[in-house]
C-alpha cells in the first residue's frame, strides 16, 4: 500500500509541473503514466530487497575484517584459537552475500534508469571514470573474500605450502581489510551518484570545470549513514543464521555471539539515526516530507521498526540467548526499517527534482508493460520452482 501511494504520489513531478504548485508529494499526483508509476514502485520494492543483501554484505565485510585482524580465523593453521562460529559463518558467507547484493541491484538499476533518466545518466557522466570503476572493485572485493574463506588444510607437500599462505593471518587481514575499503569505495561512489543527480542546477559548471567534486560533509555523513544502518541488518541476519544452525551452530555458539550481535546493532542503529537527521535536514526535499501525510506516515513506520527491533536487541543483550521470537522481530524490524526508507528516499529524490527539467517523465516510446509483466511472473515461477528444488535435495 505504502508503495502505490508514493508512486501515485509522483504524478505531477513526473509532468514537470512548477515548484510553487508542487510543494507535497499529495499535491503531487494524477499525471504520472501507469507505466512509469508501476516501474516508479518496483524501484521502490527492488531497492529494499537489494539493500537487505547489502547491509548484510557491508556489516558482514566490517566484521571479517576485524576478526582477521583479531587472528579468529588462525585456528585453521593452530588449533590454540577458541572456536569462533559467527566469524566463521560471516567469513564463509560473505563471497555469496556479495554475489546476493549484485544480483538483487540489477533490477533497482534498471528501473531507476527508466524513471530517472536525464539525472542518472547525467551524474554517471560527470563521474566517468570512479563510476567505470565500480565493476572492477566488485570483482576484485570477491576474490579477496576467497582468500579469506580459503583454508589451510593441504594435501600434497606443493598444495598444503600454498593453502597454508592464504590461511596466514597476515594474508586473511589484508584481504579482509581490501575487501571492505572496496565494498566502501562502491559505497561512496554511489553516494556521489545520487547528489549530483538531485543538483540539476550545477551539472553544466561541473562538467565545463571538468571535476565532480561535491562538498565533502554531506558526502561522507551518508557514507556514516549507510555504514552504521548496515550494522543492525547484518547482526539480525546473522543472528537467524545462527539460530538455523549455520556452521553447525550449538546453543552455545548462539549465546556467545548474542551480546556482541546486540551491541553491534544497537551502536549502529543509534548512529545511523543520528546521522539521518543531519541528513534529512540538508537533503534535497527531505524536510518537505513532514508536510505531507504519507512522510509522516512513511516516517512514522521507520519510529515503530526501529522501536521493535530495539526493544527485541535490549532482551537480547539482557538474557543473553538468541531467541526465535527476538531474532524474528530484529529481522523484521530491519525489513520495514528498509522498506520505509525506501519510501521517504525516493519521496525526497521526486520533491527535489520537483519543476526541474531533470524531473522523472515517461521515456518517449516507452511501452511493453504487459510484455514486461509476463516475464516478470515466468520468472519468479522459475526462482520458486529452483528454490524448492535445490531445497528438497539438500533434506
Amino acid at each position: 500500500m505504502m508503495l502505490a501511494a508514493v508512486a501515485v504520489s509522483a504524478s505531477a513531478v513526473a509532468t514537470g509541473v512548477d515548484a510553487p504548485t508542487a510543494t507535497t508529494l499529495s499535491t503531487i499526483v494524477d499525471a504520472l503514466p501507469t507505466n512509469t508509476r508501476v516501474y516508479l514502485a518496483l524501484l521502490i520494492a527492488t531497492y529494499a530487497l537489494h539493500a537487505v543483501f547489502m547491509n548484510y554484505t557491508f556489516g558482514g565485510m566490517l566484521w571479517t575484517a576485524v576478526a582477521a585482524l583479531r587472528g579468529r580465523y588462525s585456528v585453521e593453521v593452530s588449533r590454540d584459537v577458541s572456536r569462533d562460529t559467527l566469524a566463521t559463518v560471516v567469513r564463509d558467507w560473505m563471497p555469496s552475500a556479495v554475489s546476493a547484493a549484485v544480483t538483487a541491484g540489477i533490477a533497482p538499476l534498471l528501473f531507476v534508469q527508466i524513471v530517472y533518466q536525464r539525472s542518472f545518466y547525467t551524474a554517471n557522466i560527470l563521474l566517468f571514470n570512479r563510476w567505470m570503476a565500480l565493476l572492477p572493485a566488485l570483482i576484485v572485493a570477491v576474490f579477496a573474500m576467497y582468500v579469506v574463506k580459503a583454508h589451510g588444510a593441504g594435501g600434497a607437500s606443493n598444495g598444503a605450502r600454498s593453502t597454508t599462505f592464504f590461511a596466514r593471518r597476515s594474508v586473511k587481514s589484508a584481504a579482509a581489510v581490501l575487501a571492505a575499503l572496496l565494498i566502501g569505495f562502491v559505497g561512496l561512489a554511489f553516494i556521489e551518484n545520487h547528489l549530483l543527480s538531485l543538483a540539476p542546477e550545477t551539472w553544466r559548471d561541473r562538467y565545463v570545470g571538468g571535476s565532480p567534486a561535491l562538498p565533502a560533509a554531506p558526502v561522507w555523513i551518508r557514507l556514516a549513514m549507510w555504514t552504521l544502518g548496515a550494522l543492525p541488518t547484518f547482526a539480525a541476519l546473522a543472528a537467524w543464521q545462527l539460530r538455523c544452525g549455520a556452521g553447525n551452530a550449538n546453543d552455545d555458539d548462539c549465546a556467545r555471539s548474542a551480546r556482541p550481535l546486540a551491541l553491534v546493532a544497537i551502536v549502529g542503529a543509534v548512529g545511523s539515526l543520528a546521522c539521518g537527521v543531519a541528513v534529512w535536514k540538508t537533503s534535497h526535499g527531505g524536510t518537505r516530507l513532514l508536510d505531507d501525510s504519507l512522510g509522516k506516515l512513511a516516517f512514522g513506520v521507520l519510529a515503530i521498526a526501529l522501536l521493535v527491533g530495539g526493544a527485541a536487541w535490549i532482551a537480547i543483550a539482557l538474557h543473553r540467548r538468541l531467541s526465535t521470537v527476538a531474532v524474528l522481530l530484529t529481522v523484521a524490524a530491519s525489513f520495514v526499517a528498509i522498506l520505509a526508507h525506501a519510501v521517504l528516499r525516493e519521496g525526497a529524490r521526486l520533491l527535489a527534482l520537483a519543476g526541474t527539467p531533470a524531473a522523472p517523465r515517461e521515456p518517449s516510446g516507452l511501452g511493453g508493460l504487459a510484455v514486461f509483466l509476463v516475464f516478470l511472473v515466468l520468472s519468479a515461477g522459475a526462482i520458486t520452482w529452483i528454490v524448492r528444488a535445490v531445497a528438497r535435495a539438500l533434506r
